[in-house]
């Protein structure tokens, strides 16, 4: 990790009075004159992105020189090109100098000598060795320069047709070389101090492109790190801080987007269909390094002048009026960097008329405008809040009557909708009893294609402002850092709604990427702002003391602070020898004890997790047994139990594609998913056995038996908030 005081270390000084020279060769290849090598549709992209990129960071560096051969570069990506730029950039470059090679392709592993090559836009899979660029020989190229300091960037482990709701792609064998690329790069690192190798993702992975993005998403992220979201305090963009920028943000959209499937996979499952989306494996940047000290990439641009792409956002509230609708606009203008606009029929705030109003937010001119070239914008997204009564005229027309008698017809909307190309985000909220809302949710919809968010809900008079309460609730926690997206608003509204009278109806749907509510606040570097307070309540009734915990908490020390959870969850009950609870232990847990631990985590992760929250999840979706067959066998409680554990562990991020994570896989930061964390490493593991895809007997047992035990914790919890009531 660089210093504090980089800017005036030698390296960044070399580069920026031009003493030093940055060396910049980049490849991308979308298509192959072979057409047994499947093409790619964002290689050449991520190739221009990123030179625009690295341009901009490195404007302040006057010795440098960029060759980029991609498809619609002025050079194409052949075998001769890349090769002689590769030898004269290597014969030029001084000891002072930096040298960086990014590949964006396939790479392939020849059948006979398994030789990992590098397919250019002329190789031939028949004839690898002799038409594409072989990974040693690259290697060897720079081993004969002199320039100390060396980067190879490679995105190359791709399986072709990828699309975002997870389907796969035919798998070609001779593309599976990562395992061959690590170990190749690993030899290298250790010879050379000041080499350093940065593949798109681990052996056994593969690297995902996203239509939303328009490039693989581990280029996509070395772009923005590159336009200063990974720069340093003092604006320094150095290789080791970008490699954890990119580790970070690639892991958190992966799993984004599988949070959205399992949300469309649950409704695909509640309306009978058997289709269900894979989700996606695990993409984990991989680097591969020895020694190598500070290597600076580029300062922090200066982002005068950079534009975004709208998000419009629009409240109509025509049944009463929102008792807390500043406060929405409030938090939709700044969490969510909407432009937000208000309409209740009494206002002046819109002098057109609501139809119209609808229109301007859905099918602004800015939307349809094209981005600037190369330029990484933020996607246009729509937020329409609708607050009206539904009924149907005598003709059998379906609206919705706002104030003054003005109505909104379910028709016109569908076609407003239709005709509107950015994301959606809708939200129908009809305080009154109503049966019609689903309908409503049904029409609007616009396929499984387009981005598209609805929640609708109705309810009783009794609880007219609970919904708009609960969603400002959700709206107002200080989540900002890892943003807020549809697929977890809506996993929100399900726990936090559970137990109330409002009717929750809901719909996602989007092939292009994640639907987001707050977009994901870019402070890589930022230390945490919750800081530990004087009043915070350590109190114990055993004279535990929990100072580590909190501020293990606070620092967003995770993985550290679940194994403190764990240890001192066995010390209440004197269990640090047997290493997990018992039944009996479990019913023995001191409340003041157990409330102060889940305290801790709910305030220093911002509601994100403590065992209340995993609590909430459990009761929103307790039910009751589905397989009858191994009912018959196990008993309906033992099979219900075990298929509310998967439930529950999929959720909370415990498994991954129907596969218990390890420990060491769950996700240690605060992008995890909601009740991701504190594990329970207090219990014994449950045993897993899959036999072709089915769960055996035995399994199931063992899994119910598992689940009791944190159903009880659940339950002693319970009783512990009541008495503290």
């Amino acid at each position: 990790m660089c210093p504090v005081s980089v800017r005036t270390s030698n390296s960044t000084r070399n580069l920026e009075t031009g003493a030093a020279k940055l060396w910049l060769l980049l490849v991308g290849v979308n298509q192959y004159q072979d057409e047994r090598i499947p093409c790619l549709r964002y290689s050449a992209q991520d190739c221009q992105g990123l030179s625009a990129a690295l341009s901009t960071a490195t404007a302040g560096f006057p010795q440098k020189e960029l060759r980029v051969y991609c498809d619609h570069s002025e050079h194409l990506p052949l075998l001769e090109n890349v090769r002689n730029s590769l030898k004269e950039i290597a014969a030029a470059a001084q000891a002072i100098d930096t040298v960086l090679v990014y590949f964006s392709g396939h790479g392939m592993l020849e059948p006979s000598d398994k030789q990992v090559v590098l397919c250019l836009q002329d190789t031939q899979q028949d004839n690898l060795i002799n038409t594409g660029l072989q990974l040693q020989e690259l290697l060897q190229i720079l081993e004969n320069s002199a320039a100390q300091q060396q980067l190879v960037w490679l995105d190359a482990c791709h399986s072709g047709d990828l699309t975002f709701v997870g389907a796969r792609g035919e798998k070609n064998p001779l593309l599976d070389s990562t395992q061959e690329l690590v170990e190749i790069l690993r030899q290298r690192a250790a010879k050379r101090k000041g080499f350093y190798a940065l593949l798109s993702c681990d052996r056994g992975q593969q690297s995902w492109e996203f239509p939303q993005l328009g490039h693989g998403v581990f280029t996509y992220y070395l772009i923005r790190g590159l336009r200063g979201e990974a720069a340093d305090a003092q604006g320094i963009i150095e290789s080791d801080g970008l490699y954890r920028y990119v580790y970070h943000q690639t892991l958190a959209y992966i799993d984004k987007a599988n949070q959205q499937l399992r949300v469309i996979n649950q409704l695909k499952k509640g309306r009978g269909e058997n289709q269900i989306h894979s989700e996606y494996t695990l993409q984990t940047p991989k680097r591969i390094v020895e020694g190598v000290g500070e290597v600076i990439l580029g300062l922090k641009p200066n982002q005068k002048g950079v534009t975004r792409h709208p998000r419009q956002g629009l409240i109509i509230d025509g049944f009463s009026q929102i008792k807390s609708a500043s406060a929405f606009i409030k938090t939709l203008s700044n969490s969510g960097n909407f432009e937000i606009n208000y309409w209740n029929g009494r206002s002046n705030s819109i002098k057109s008329d609501v139809r119209k109003a609808i229109q301007k937010c859905l099918l602004s001119e800015s939307f349809s405008e094209s981005p600037k070239e190369y330029q990484i914008q933020e996607i246009s997204t729509i937020f329409l809040y609708l607050r009206g009564q539904i009924q149907e005229t005598p003709t059998g027309e379906a609206v919705l009557v706002l104030a003054d008698d003005t109505v909104i017809n379910r028709a016109w909307l569908r076609k407003q909708l239709r005709l509107c190309k950015s994301q959606q985000i809708i939200i129908l909220d009809c305080p009154v009893p109503d049966n019609n809302i689903r309908d409503w949710v049904e029409e609007l919809q616009l396929g499984t294609d387009a981005g598209q968010c609805l929640i609708a809900c109705a309810a009783s008079d009794n609880a007219s402002e609970t919904f708009a309460k609960t969603l400002l609730d959700i709206f107002s926690q200080d989540k900002q850092a890892s943003g807020l997206t549809a697929a977890s608003l809506i996993t929100q509204l399900q726990i936090n709604l559970a137990s109330t009278e409002v009717k929750l109806y809901f719909w996602l749907s989007g092939s292009q990427g994640i639907i987001e509510v707050f977009p994901e606040k870019h402070s890589f570097f930022t230390e945490s702002s919750t800081q530990p307070t004087e009043d915070d309540d350590l109190s114990s009734s055993l004279g535990i003391d929990y100072s580590q915990l909190r501020d293990l908490l606070q620092a967003g020390r995770w993985l550290e602070a679940d194994a403190e959870t764990t240890n001192l969850i066995l010390k209440m009950v004197e269990r640090e020898q047997q290493r997990h609870l018992d039944l009996p232990s479990l019913e023995n847990l001191p409340c003041v004890d157990l409330l102060t631990i889940d305290r801790l985590w709910v305030k220093y992760s911002h509601g994100n997790f403590g065992f209340s929250v995993q609590q909430r999840i459990y009761q929103s979706i307790a039910s009751s047994a589905s397989d009858p067959v191994l009912s018959l066998m196990l008993g309906s409680a033992k099979v219900a139990a075990s298929e509310t554990c998967i439930d529950f562990a999929n959720r909370v991020g415990w498994r991954l594609k129907d596969a218990w994570l390890s420990y060491d896989n769950l996700t240690w930061s605060e992008d995890a998913p909601m009740g991701h964390l504190p594990f329970f490493g207090f219990f014994e593991s449950v045993w897993r056995v899959k036999v072709l895809g089915v769960w055996e007997w035995h399994s199931a047992i063992a899994t119910a038996n598992w689940w009791q035990l944190c159903v009880n914790l659940f339950s002693r919890l319970e009783v512990c908030q009541t008495t503290k009531r």
